[in-house]
């Protein structure tokens, strides 16, 4: 199955592609700020997180902004696939399948996560680590 493949482990398991499509992120991002009108994008930007206004309603503006959309829509798929990669990483550690998790994960986001303790909590394999040890706590 494809998230034991050989394939998908020299592809994923490194950091680096998910590194690599970072920066191009960054790369956007500059080239979106270097553009005539950026600070007036940036103000919109602002009502998004201002508890006064309609968080919202700031995002529909910012969706107006063809730049915006040249960062968002990147910045979500890097999201997902950050994830996504721990998520298989936990499942391959643990032995938990991880295929239904991830393809929520990849078309709608935050559920495949939740999809995913839900199978580790009914495989009675606990919640997932993601990183985080008891042992790392001990530690302190």
């Amino acid at each position: 199955a494809a998230p034991s493949s050989n394939a998908t482990k020299k592809i994923m398991g490194p950091i680096t592609p998910i590194l690599a499509l970072a920066a191009v992120h960054l790369l956007t991002v500059i080239l979106a700020a270097s553009q005539e009108g950026a600070l007036s994008q940036v103000l919109v930007f602002q009502e998004v997180f201002d508890p006064s206004m309609s968080q919202l309603g700031g995002m529909q503006k910012m969706f107006a902004f063809p730049n915006f959309v040249a960062e968002e829509w990147p910045h979500v798929l890097i999201w997902d696939l950050f994830v996504g990669r721990a998520i298989w990483l936990d499942g391959l550690k643990r032995g938990i399948d991880t295929r239904v998790a991830l393809l929520f994960c990849n078309f709608i986001g935050p559920p495949g996560l939740l999809i995913h303790v839900g199978n580790c909590l009914l495989s009675g394999k606990g919640l997932p680590p993601m990183g985080y040890s008891e042992d790392d706590e001990d530690a302190d």
